[in-house]
């Protein structure tokens, strides 16, 4: 049974930067024996999995008490993705001292990406049937990998860089491979022009430094406006003006979050206290984006372009259960943070960090909490790292860390 649940384990690995039905076909099968240490009572959640439970929880009751309730209950079921971190919490010690290997073989899978990813920003198609032979200028086109989006391909990338950067500046062994994965995914990253992932990547490389002195964040820092003062020079015409767009107000994609924000601001005043329900923005939010709609001009057409969120993690949070909702996803958020640092394995303890401070920027810009490829990596680094790797502990429910405080054997991992 231990070698089935491993398989899984390396499965939802591999399948993460490369396909949605094979990593729920992973979280799945370990979900299985999730439910079955469940039923055993071999599975008792930390204080950040409890808050996670109770924000859940809210959002059904928000769902009953908003305008479509058996459609928000359904909604409820997107959640799905964000199980992963009780899934990785649960799992027995000998399967989380695997989490290097976890950890090659999505690196692996991340580099397979690298070609159709350069081919696209380099040739100017989709890769798709009705554009597979239109070409258009290099860069042009964001890369998305294998996904059906750029900023899910670029949300799992800067997941793959803080795993991968993290084991280069901590795992103490094979630092070269590591660097190198590294810096395959940061070259996918930078492919798929996901410019709030760009910006998402300054504290994620924050995180992953906080330890190594004064030098290195010098020296990283230094490398990176070097770069970048490069890439604005002599970078091709298309990285350039997206770049430059960031910050450009006219633009057509942040004139269109602006009002996505106002109008969901005023959702939430309508609804402040239990939201409208998850799943049902697409629904509801017509009327409040409607007045909106004749500001945002795209050279194709004029209006909206997203329909199923608001471009902001928290907004959506807020949108769909309401500031209470909002109030114990944070706390999750802080509780999360705390038992994470608790984890004696830096190199897991700074990645996980890092992923999830990634994940909480870049949804400063995007939902990426409903983008169901990037919530199932970063809650399943989160929960791994949980609890402590060597001695799995947590699965009986020690602390959130999973720490034995006693005089039991130290983590040798680092």
């Amino acid at each position: 049974m231990a070698s089935v649940e491993l398989f899984f384990f390396y499965l939802f690995g591999a399948a993460a930067p490369l396909s949605l039905a094979a990593l729920n076909a992973g979280l799945v099968g370990l979900a299985l024996f999730f439910l079955w240490r469940l039923l055993k009572g071999k599975y008792r959640p930390g204080v950040s999995e409890w808050i996670l439970i109770a924000f859940i929880a809210w959002n059904a009751v928000s769902a009953l008490s908003g305008p479509m309730p058996a459609k928000a209950l359904y909604g409820v079921m997107n959640y799905w993705s964000w199980s992963a971190l009780f899934i990785a919490a649960a799992l027995p010690s000998a399967i989380r001292r695997q989490w290097r290997r976890f950890s090659a073989f999505l690196a692996l899978s991340a580099a397979l990406t690298f070609p159709i990813s350069f081919c696209t920003f380099a040739i100017g198609t989709n890769f798709r049937r009705s554009r597979l032979l239109s070409h258009r200028p290099i860069g042009t086109v964001c890369s998305f990998g294998f996904f059906s989006h750029h900023l899910t391909y670029a949300g799992a990338m800067i997941l793959v860089v803080s795993v991968t950067a993290a084991l280069t500046l901590y795992g103490g062994r094979r630092r070269a491979w590591w660097s190198l994965a590294a810096f395959a995914s940061f070259l996918n990253l930078l492919l798929s022009q996901a410019r709030g992932y760009y910006l998402a990547a300054i504290p994620t490389a924050a995180v992953l430094l906080w330890k190594k002195g004064k030098k290195w964040v010098l020296t990283v820092g230094t490398a990176a406006i070097v770069a970048s003062a490069l890439l604005l020079a002599v970078g091709p015409a298309s990285i350039r003006n997206r770049v430059k767009s960031t910050f450009d107000l006219g633009n057509a994609s942040n004139a269109e979050r602006i009002y996505l924000w106002i109008s969901g601001f005023q959702m939430v005043k309508d609804r402040p206290v239990a939201g409208w329900g998850p799943g049902i923005y697409k629904d509801t939010a017509g009327p409040y984006k409607a007045p909106y709609a004749g500001l945002i001009h795209y050279p194709t057409h004029t209006g909206f372009q997203t329909v199923s969120h608001a471009h902001n993690l928290f907004l959506m949070v807020a949108i769909q259960s309401g500031i209470i909702g909002l109030l114990l996803f944070l706390a999750f958020i802080v509780a999360a943070f705390r038992g994470m640092l608790r984890q004696e394995n830096r190199a897991l303890r700074f990645g996980a960090m890092a992923a999830l401070t990634a994940f909480l920027v870049g949804g400063l810009f995007e939902f990426n909490g409903g983008d169901a490829e990037v919530a199932m990596l970063v809650f399943f680094l989160v929960g791994l790292a949980l609890r402590n790797v060597e001695s799995g502990r947590g699965a009986t429910g020690m602390d959130d860390a999973g720490l034995d405080h006693g005089s039991g054997p130290k983590n040798h991992l680092e």
